[in-house]
């Protein structure tokens, strides 16, 4: 028997049945690309109808934890921990709150991952930095705001955080961009500026200079 049928009908067999072959999972310690086994092996473990099974298979497919593949059957994958939520920022399902909620998030986010991204700039990734911005003289426009962050925000090499950006994507769309007298006022750093300071300064004028780029958001 592949899986005990333990604490099965606690909630749906459904349900169960997920959370079980989850368990079977991390007590294999299967790692992406393994091979699971037949739908009929969980069938005959957990001893419920190969339906309920694949009730159960679906909830981890849409979770993207487990992919079906010609000749191969069910394949392990790396899972996308945001993706019921990037789901729900396709369709723009957040409100405006929601969205300003999700712009916090990844500025706290961003400014955690200072640094690795200043650790792992180089040359090269500043001059894509430099190409994104359209205009060093004005604010960001939306376009510019959603490609410039994306790109800083890779360089911190964060698997997860990077999942994020589909869902930071889709909050920056719902943003209108802040007139020009209000970074004037505020004296907000342009792109142009932050990429300055990653090729001449410190480490240290990089986290200031973000976080006053960010105040707006908070």
């Amino acid at each position: 028997m592949l899986l005990t049928k333990e604490n099965i009908s606690q909630s749906t067999l459904a349900d169960s049945v997920e959370y079980s072959i989850l368990e079977y999972i991390r007590k294999e310690n299967l790692k992406p690309g393994d091979q699971l086994p037949k739908e009929e092996d969980f069938s005959t473990g957990l001893n419920v109808s190969r339906n309920i099974i694949r009730e159960g298979l679906s909830g981890l497919k849409s979770l993207g934890l487990i992919e079906s593949r010609k000749k191969r059957g069910m394949i392990l994958c790396r899972p996308n921990v945001f993706a019921g939520v990037s789901k729900l920022a396709q369709v723009q399902f957040f409100s405006p709150e929601e969205n300003g909620d999700f712009m916090q998030i990844r500025a706290i986010m961003e400014l955690g991952m200072i640094p690795k991204i200043w650790k792992k700039k180089t040359k090269e990734s500043i001059k894509e930095l430099r190409n994104l911005v359209e205009d060093p003289e004005l604010p960001p426009t939306i376009e510019e705001e959603i490609h410039f962050h994306c790109k800083l925000f890779s360089l911190g090499g964060n698997y997860v955080a990077n999942q994020f950006l589909h869902i930071l994507v889709t909050s920056f769309s719902g943003l209108k961009p802040d007139p020009l007298e209000v970074w004037e006022e505020k004296h907000l750093p342009r792109h142009s500026d932050i990429c300055n300071i990653l090729e001449n300064g410190t480490r240290e004028d990089f986290f200031n200079i973000m976080e006053q780029h960010f105040s707006l958001y908070f």
